[in-house]
Parts: C-alpha cells; structure tokens; sequence
C-alpha cells in the first residue's frame, strides 16, 4: 500500500473514531540512517501524514551529558504522490564523529518526537572498525517473533557498532504487510546504528526495497542494485547474485574488481546466495566459485557472507573465509548428512547474528544466538551463547632470527681468535 493511501485510510478511520478533524501524526517506519560516508548520513522515516518535520542531531558526547542537539534540519511536508520514505542527507560532518539525533514530526496540534538513533562518520586509518552481519529475516511464522529477538539483541550489544550489515532476503515478499512488520520487529536495532543491505531472491528487486533504504554509491538499478562502502581500514562490497543477465554479472566482477583493489587492509564482500553451503535445501550450486571466488583471492579478500541457507556455517577455500549468517529470522534449515569439503563449522537450529571487530592488527568475528528451534519442528527457546569465535589475519609468532650483521661480526671474531690461535 502506497503511503498516500495509507494516510487516506488512517485519516477516515480516524475520523469515523473521533469525529474530529484533528490528527496527530505519527511513524510507521523509523526513524534510521543508512549510506554512511566519511562526512555524511541519511536518514530515513515514513509518517502516517502529510506533515513537515525537522532532523535534530547533534554530538553525542554533547546530548548525554545536556541531552540537547543543536543542529536542525527544517523538512517540508512530502507531495502527496512522492515515495513512501522520507530521505535526508546531513552533509558536511567531520569524519570520526558519533552523533545522536531524532526526527520530529511538525502535525497540526502537537509535535511528534522520535526517539533517539545514532550514528557515526568514517574512521581514521588505523582506527578499529566494528559492525554487525544478519541475514535471513523474513518473517515465516505467526508465532514467537525471532526477528525482535535477534534486533534486539544486536541493539543491546556493548560493541561501538559503525554499521549493520544485510546479506539479503529481508523480507518474505515486497508488501506493506511484510515492510511493517519488518521495520517493527528491528525499531531498536536501525537507531543503534546506519543499516546496509543488500538484495535477496525475496525482494524481487521490487521499488519498495529501493524507496525504504539508503545505500552507498553504486550502480545498477538506481545506482544502489550493487554498492561498495571504503570506512576507514575497511572496505565492504555488496554484490547482487539474483540477476540473469551476463552484462550485469561483468558489471559486477569489474565493479568488485575496482573497488577491491583500493588501499584498505581489512576487505570484505557481502551478497545473498552462498559461494559454499551444506544446506539440506540449497547447497552451493550457484557457479559463484567460478565468477567470483578468484577475484577475491587475487584480491586478498578476508570474509564473505553470504545468507539464503538458513543455518550457519563457516567455510574457506584459497586463504578467503566464507560465512553463511543465515539466522535472522526466517524458519531455520536443517544441513546436509554430509558437509562440502570448504566446511570448517556448520550448525542449525538458531538464530542469530555475527559480530565483526577488525582492528590493525586483525579480523575478530564472534557468532552469537538468541535462540534455538529445531528444524524438525518445536518450541523456540531463548538462549544467549557463542557459536563460533574466530580471527583472521592473526599475526603468527615470529621465530627468532639473528641479524645478518651479527652474524657477520660473530663470525669475524670467530675467524681472528683463531688466527691468534694458529699464530701462537
């Protein structure tokens, strides 16, 4: 449903309620951030009303201790046919700031506050990046809601998070219904910090997935169908493995090519369908050890996450880590009797999320679930547990050389006592 008649329909039900002309505006999705730069945002949000409003934001360090945000943005009230979200962009922040900020809706009676969101502009080289990885969150299951459960747990997360990454299917099907839903179960978790997806089968490529998100500089279908984002010592690609044509799959191989060959240490590539998998359902398959794996080996790329499997598995071929994260949300997967030779660790049954910390001196990653349901069937039980803890790019103990030098010195003495000795 388009928001126009959304806002049709809110306003005469309202008005067969109340018999009043006064309606108070309020926020079906949002607020949140997405296509973060080095000194930029946007923020995103869809109103039930024609009403202008204004972006607030702010240092964070400033709001906690006064709680005021001295920035304004004035928005003005959206053309009744234009896009169901409103997009803002702040400009011109300096780099390696965390700010705070909230919308607030300008109705006829009363001002409508947001709650707070936050965000963060890019790093400094040689500043720690850190970010969550999910996949999978479609909404499968009228029961107990897993996608809160996983939201909410990654807004809780202590960690400085610079950015929330989607490896795609996130949402059941593109409807107002399955988009209401979505941006309710995860409110907390897209105020904790900026949101970055990229396009599952489930999305269909559909409008609605490019109207409610923000991405960084792309190309394809509105520019944003496949993206890259440098932070700091970090670079991440977002690919699009549901497309057909040749053309867009050479699009893409130069595109990661590009922007894989930058001078960031820590690289890492995202899309939907898995290079390698065990899944009992979908398994690899997908010709994409073949189009992409030795791009990325001859890249030096440390992990990619892939989704559509919804289980969890780590893998790796060629020196490259693959994670499928496809725990989220969506009814869990069960796995195949017998793993793919790529498979290091493999596990159904729960969901959860992946936590990336990658600092100059290496790529920490800790899976964590939230819960369990078996694949076969059964209640979900809440859990809080690691599944899986790992590093790339450990630096190993160096052995002990001498100098070349001091060996050449050690050898000298060596040759002149027993010269003397001779001589005697």
């Amino acid at each position: 449903m388009r928001a126009a008649a959304r806002r049709t329909l809110a306003f005469t039900l309202l008005m067969c309620l109340t018999g009043s002309a006064a309606w108070p505006a309020t926020f079906i999705h949002g607020p949140y951030s997405g296509a973060p730069s080095a000194d930029s945002i946007t923020i995103g949000w869809e109103a039930d009303a024609v009403v202008a409003a204004r972006v607030e934001y702010g240092l964070r360090d400033v709001f906690e201790a006064n709680g005021t945000l001295p920035e304004v943005v004035l928005v003005p009230a959206p053309m009744e046919e234009s896009s169901d979200t409103t997009h803002i962009a702040l400009a011109g922040l300096p780099t390696q700031a965390d700010y705070a900020y909230r919308v607030v809706l300008e109705a006829a009676e009363e001002e409508i506050a947001s709650e707070i969101g936050f965000f963060r502009t890019a790093p400094d080289p040689g500043t720690p990046v850190s970010f969550a990885v999910i996949a999978d969150t479609q909404w499968q299951s009228e029961a107990t809601n897993p996608l809160e459960l996983v939201g909410n747990a990654i807004a809780a997360d202590p960690t400085p998070f610079d950015f929330i990454l989607h490896a795609g299917d996130v949402i059941e099907s593109p409807s107002s219904y399955y988009w209401d839903h979505w941006f309710a179960s995860f409110a907390d978790m897209l105020r904790r910090a900026p949101f970055i997806p990229v396009l599952g089968n489930h999305e269909k490529n559909h409008r609605s997935y490019y109207e409610a998100f923000s991405l960084p500089p792309g190309a394809g279908k509105n520019d944003e169908q496949w993206w890259a984002l440098h932070w700091g010592d970090v670079v991440v690609v977002g690919l699009d493995t549901n497309v057909s044509r040749v053309a867009d799959y050479h699009a893409q191989q130069d595109w990661a090519r590009a922007h894989l060959s930058g001078p960031e240490p820590h690289k890492f590539v995202i899309f939907h369908h898995p290079v390698f998998s065990s899944d009992a359902f979908h398994g690899s398959g997908y010709s994409y050890d073949l189009i992409y794996h030795p791009i990325f080996v001859e890249h030096g790329v440390d992990i990619v996450f892939n989704g559509h499997a919804h289980n969890y598995e780590r893998l790796e071929r060629d020196g490259v880590t693959y994670l499928v994260v496809g725990g989220g949300g969506a009814t869990p997967r069960g796995l195949a009797d017998e793993h793919v030779p790529e498979s290091i660790l493999a596990l159904e049954g729960h969901y959860f999320y992946a936590r990336v910390v990658a600092s100059q001196a290496a790529i920490d990653v800790d899976v964590l679930s939230v819960a369990t349901e078996p694949v076969d069937g059964g209640r979900l039980a809440l859990e809080s547990r690691r599944l899986d803890s790992f590093t790339v790019g450990e630096p190993q103990p160096k052995s002990f050389e001498i100098p070349w030098i001091l060996l050449g010195i050690v050898a000298a003495g060596a040759a002149i006592l027993l010269f003397r000795r001779i001589a005697n």
